[in-house]
């Protein structure tokens, strides 16, 4: 899977293109304290209460993390 690939998933799955860390566990299918490991050190916008992340930048995240 490519990045953008990835990002057309992420974005589909969660409705829009800025996931919240609860989307982002959801479309992993992880808890909320791994979903927080994933995006540590990214960069958010705040919404209320919740952060919202550029899916770009949690596709990059993800596609780091994978193992060959």
């Amino acid at each position: 899977m490519t990045k953008q690939e990835l990002k057309r998933d992420i974005t589909s799955a969660v409705g829009n293109s800025m996931p919240t860390i609860s989307d982002i566990a959801r479309y992993m299918g992880v808890g909320r304290d791994t979903a927080r490991e994933i995006v540590d050190g990214l960069e958010y916008l705040e919404s209320g209460r919740a952060k919202r992340f550029w899916v770009g930048d949690v596709a990059d995240r993800i596609m780091s993390m994978r193992r060959a």
